[in-house]
């Protein structure tokens, strides 16, 4: 399929620029692929929705949510060069290293073997370039990371939310909260762009999801830029995926076997917890076949298949799209998906529309743009179950 397939006209009004002032006020639409029904409700309200979608109390049955418990680290550190001009660099990882991968702006000006020094402190030097191709910096007097980053490090914001130099610093104080999941593991700092599906979950909605017989778990993937970067290939196919690292605990997977044993609707909190699942399944089983993976867990032997690949970290490329219009992805377990609206051109829109089919996806979107849905990061909320509805 061409990649132009996944774009559309959004109105830049509909860009969420700031957070709702109480993360649970987002809109959500509910929408169900077997018969092509949408919903408009609110966030509040996603225990309700999921129990009135799967039929909890009626049929007697347990929801599993799964998502991503991967911190976000204040990637983005404004830097001021010796000609007086601004720029950034943006960290690419973290630990203890001689040199650092980043992206460096302004690209095109910035020279190898130059010192960068602190924005709001043009007298502190932090980082020498040590490489343009890749770019690499070094930070200086020995400075570690993490007290450089919270020192001068910002949010990794995506692009099409502004914060320049003349903020208020009100706003960027917010963003260090409300750019981060309320169930954020502190012992996972690793993603340079948030999983932004759970953005809207406050502790009071998932006590809720808890008393509706709807259970909690994580795994964890550690999200890169190149997840929310649109694809540059004229068509989807010619994408190279960037590598990410996740890894799935043995308690998670054998709750897993459990919910597929019994039939119990399983619900990823974002595409990224999705890919990590996925990823995990594929590789511990060598297939992506739906209805194997779910015979193997009622026969009792799912877990002899899987064991050699818990607890650790793994590398994923996976990348889930539809090749042609008509074609409907399954995954190897899972039932719905909880996601914001995505930008055009990129994989995660072409995810979804390999859920939903591409022609609902369309659907979906033209929906809630003229129902004046908030979109991207901080916009928001869409329940969207698939495949086999219960």
């Amino acid at each position: 399929m061409k990649t132009s397939f996944f774009n559309y006209e959004l109105p830049e009004e509909l860009i969420a620029q700031i957070p709702l002032q109480n993360r649970e006020n987002s809109r959500l639409l509910v929408a169900r692929s077997l018969n092509k029904s949408i919903v408009d409700s609110d966030f509040i309200h996603i225990a309700d929705e999921i129990n009135k979608v799967f039929n909890l109390k009626s049929k007697n049955l347990k929801a599993l949510l799964i998502a991503n418990d991967s911190r976000v680290y204040p990637a983005r550190v404004r830097i001021r060069r010796k000609t007086g001009a601004r720029g950034e660099v943006f960290l690419l990882e973290r630990g203890n290293k001689d040199f650092y991968r980043c992206l460096l702006r302004p690209k095109s000006k910035i020279k190898q073997g130059e010192i960068l020094y602190a924005d709001q402190d043009e007298l502190k030097p932090l980082f020498k370039v040590t490489s343009l191709s890749p770019p690499l910096v070094e930070i200086i007097n020995s400075l570690p990371l993490d007290t450089l980053l919270e020192q001068y490090g910002e949010m990794p914001l995506p692009p099409y939310i502004q914060r320049g130099k003349v903020d208020n610093k009100n706003l960027k104080e917010i963003d260090k909260e409300r750019y981060q999941n309320v169930y954020s593991n502190k012992m996972e700092i690793g993603s340079s762009a948030a999983p932004t599906a759970g953005l809207h979950f406050t502790p009071e909605i998932i006590k809720k999801c808890s008393e509706n017989n709807i259970e909690f778990a994580s795994v964890t993937l550690h999200v890169g830029l190149g997840t929310f970067q649109p694809v540059q290939a004229e068509n989807v196919q010619q994408h190279n995926m960037h590598e990410e690292h996740y890894i799935v605990s043995k308690d998670v997977a054998e709750k897993i076997t459990l919910y597929l044993e019994n039939d119990w609707p399983i619900i990823f909190v974002g595409t990224t917890a999705l890919r990590a699942v996925e990823s995990f399944y594929r590789a511990a089983l060598s297939e992506s076949n739906r209805h194997s993976i779910i015979q193997k867990a009622k026969e009792k032997n799912l877990n002899n298949h899987i064991y050699n690949y818990v607890d650790k970290w793994l590398a994923t490329r996976i990348f889930i799209h539809p090749t042609y219009e008509n074609e409907i992805i399954s995954p190897c377990v899972g039932n719905a998906i909880i996601t914001n609206f995505h930008q055009p051109e990129s994989t995660l829109a072409m995810l979804i529309s390999a859920l939903m089919g591409y022609h609902f996806w369309n659907e979906i979107y033209s929906h809630a743009i003229n129902k004046k849905y908030r979109f991207f990061s901080y916009g928001d909320s869409s329940l969207l179950v698939f495949g086999e509805n219960f």
